[in-house]
């Protein structure tokens, strides 16, 4: 692991990649075979900031949601298992956060999550027998 570096260059060769590194330590040149940028890349919550959504402190995603993919890290984030809409709830009523910013830092969050993320919300709210979110009442 290369903290506080940048990648100032890449380059195939012969089924590796040539890397050139600059940290504060001077360049390093680096040959790999796989290389992964795990930059703490975060959503912007500033949509729901004044809506009172309880974020872990660990990965800045909902809370609920947060502690059942820390509950279920580790294997293949490939097979990782629907988390049911329960999971996906805020404190705001039918207020979710959907799709990578559920994800927080977290670096497992796939496009065919955010697809079941949905499917999820829309069933709750279309199947009758299911316990659907319940819209916000007027007053």
């Amino acid at each position: 692991m290369h903290t506080r570096t940048t990648v100032q260059a890449l380059e195939p060769d012969r089924g590796q990649v040539r890397v050139r590194l600059r940290s504060p330590r001077g360049t390093r040149h680096l040959a790999v075979d796989h290389l992964l940028s795990l930059t703490g890349y975060v959503g912007d919550a500033a949509l729901y900031r004044q809506l009172q959504v309880h974020e872990s402190y660990a990965t800045a995603a909902p809370m609920d949601l947060s502690a059942t993919l820390l509950g279920t890290a580790g294997g293949d984030c490939l097979a990782q298992p629907a988390v049911g809409v329960d999971a996906l709830r805020t404190p705001g009523p039918s207020f979710f956060v959907l799709d990578a910013g559920s994800y927080g830092r977290l670096s497992t969050f796939l496009v065919r999550v955010a697809y079941e993320q949905v499917g999820e919300i829309v069933g709750s709210y279309t199947h009758p027998n299911s316990q659907a979110p319940q819209p916000a009442t007027a007053r």
